[in-house]
């Protein structure tokens, strides 16, 4: 275990790590491009602690809005990264003090201070309970217990009780800096969701329910001129109908495109595919308390056995992407475990278990939208297939948004994602399954041990002992009493014109940051 004399030493250095445009952006500042993105859905709700916000195709939009103190640089091993922060210090085992970046611009050019730091993590937005925030913020931040203006530009953070990834939390969704000013001046939480003002590269100009989000370039960015005039990010449901406009030059780039699209788009030498693996989960959920046929752990477990992961990656994905080890990704450094298996595929067993439960044939619903995942309708139709082949009795339910998906009358399957923001299974394990996370709290299901373990996970400062507790909730999560499963990374694809230069983050997302794409 790092000592904190260490740890403060190791903290500190990244305040060396500058995080500057390169000389070959800011040579091309003449003439700036306006960039057309289609994408599978938006939601005109821009803050991240808007609970509508909480979906990739929102991850993806506020990437371009808000700046946060730090980030992860995936090119460096994992290193956190400064951005409005220039570093932090552990002051102690529950103490932190982060020294901002000066003469930083808001959206309305005004200057970030600590008290807007404080603010943006504080009671009045996240940290007290009825607060807009309070929901995303337990699930972000559940450590974290106060948060100080203790100086213009430093901030201290304390927490309730040891938390060996605070600083990574920092790089997390929802710790986008907001403006106090501009918050406290619009007259509603929603009001404000729909033009924020923050620090990012982008500004909010335009957000229209069901149609576009228009961005425009903030020439105040601390980061150097952003290359991008204005970005549009346009909604556009069917896959075929954003390859459509692809191909007929209506779109510069395109989201969630179909491994059956790849041919289509490569054989034009103007168009070009780019993207694959991410450190995110593509998962199934389960839901074991209002379903009686799931409440059985024989039932779930059986369904597990019968998915042929390695069938859908090569059948569906053309091998381009992969199945881990769990859920679990080797970014999380010591906590993985390579010799873990990946999830099993036996149809026999599954059978067994099967009639070990006395399964008589009840009908378990399987919602889904269709196309909101990429591939989303084929590989449901095809693991309801494997199901059926071992004697479950699958019926795929189409619904037309994510509040009918979820409704709690009628719960049994349905598609999910996990996504990861920062390398350690905090961020997407814990906050996607654990006991603050909104599947647990919308009745989904619930393991006491499985909760208990996680107090370790999240609290523990040595390793070995995060990796035990770790590693015991994937026992649980895979054979004892599974909530759901992994069916295999978060495999993401962009269409894109071939003469822009860009290719989507490690977890996903969408860049366009100085240095990040060349129009």
């Amino acid at each position: 275990m790092m000592d904190t004399c260490t740890r403060r030493k190791v903290l500190k250095m990244i305040g060396g790590l500058g995080l500057l445009p390169t000389a070959s952006v800011i040579a091309q500042e003449a003439g700036r491009a306006e960039l057309r993105i289609a994408m599978q859905d938006l939601r005109v709700e821009l803050d991240p602690l808007h609970p509508r916000a909480t979906a990739l195709v929102s991850f993806r939009v506020l990437e371009s809005i808000y700046d946060k103190l730090f980030a992860i640089d995936y090119q460096r091993g994992g290193q956190l990264r400064p951005m409005l922060a220039e570093s932090i210090e552990m002051l102690d085992s529950t103490n932190y003090r982060v020294n901002l970046r000066k003469d930083v611009r808001f959206h309305d050019g005004q200057e970030l201070t600590a008290e807007d730091v404080a603010f943006t993590f504080g009671a009045e937005r996240m940290l007290a309970k009825g607060s807009p925030g309070y929901g995303v913020g337990q699930i972000s931040f559940p450590s974290m217990s106060a948060v100080r203006a203790t100086g213009r530009h430093i901030v201290e953070f304390s927490t309730k009780t040891p938390d060996p990834v605070f600083a990574k939390r920092l790089t997390s969704y929802g710790a986008g800096i907001v403006s106090k000013t501009a918050y406290l001046k619009a007259a509603t939480f929603d009001r404000w969701a729909r033009a924020p003002i923050a620090a990012g590269p982008y500004r909010v100009v335009e957000a229209v329910e069901n149609r576009y989000i228009r961005l425009e370039a903030h020439d105040g960015y601390w980061g150097g001129r952003p290359p991008l005039k204005t970005i549009e990010f346009r909604m556009v449901r069917e896959p075929a109908a954003r390859v459509a406009g692809l191909r007929a030059g209506d779109f510069d780039i395109i989201t969630t495109v179909a491994p059956d699209q790849f041919d289509v788009l490569t054989a034009d030498n103007h168009l070009d595919v780019v993207g694959g693996d991410t450190m995110s989960f593509r998962t199934l959920v389960y839901d074991s308390t209002t379903n009686e046929v799931l409440r059985d752990p024989r039932i779930r477990r059986a369904m597990n056995l019968a998915i042929d992961r390695q069938a859908i990656v090569k059948g569906i994905w053309r091998k381009r992407i992969s199945v881990p080890r769990s859920h679990q990704d080797s970014a999380y450094g010591v906590l993985y475990n390579p010799d873990r298996p990946i999830p099993r595929y036996n149809p026999e067993q599954a059978k067994r278990l099967l009639a070990e439960a006395g399964y008589k044939g009840a009908p378990i619903p399987f919602k889904t939208v269709g196309n909101y995942y990429t591939a989303e309708l084929i590989e449901t139709q095809a693991i309801a297939a494997m199901w059926r082949a071992v004697g479950l009795n699958v019926d795929i339910q189409m619904k037309e948004n994510w509040s009918q998906v979820e409704d709690r009358l009628g719960r049994g399957v349905n598609n999910s994602s996990d996504g990861t923001y920062y390398p350690d299974p905090t961020a997407s394990f814990v906050s996607r399954w654990g006991s603050q996370s909104t599947f647990q709290r919308s009745g989904y299901w619930r393991n006491d041990r499985f909760n208990e373990l996680e107090t370790i996970l999240l609290t523990a400062q040595d390793t070995v002992e995060r990796r035990g507790a770790y590693q015991e909730m994937l026992d649980i999560y895979d054979e004892i009493d599974p909530p759901g499963t992994v069916l295999h990374s978060l495999g993401e694809f962009f269409g894109k014109r071939a003469n822009i230069k860009w290719t989507p983050t490690a977890t996903g997302l969408m860049d366009f940051r100085p240095g990040a794409i060349n129009p």
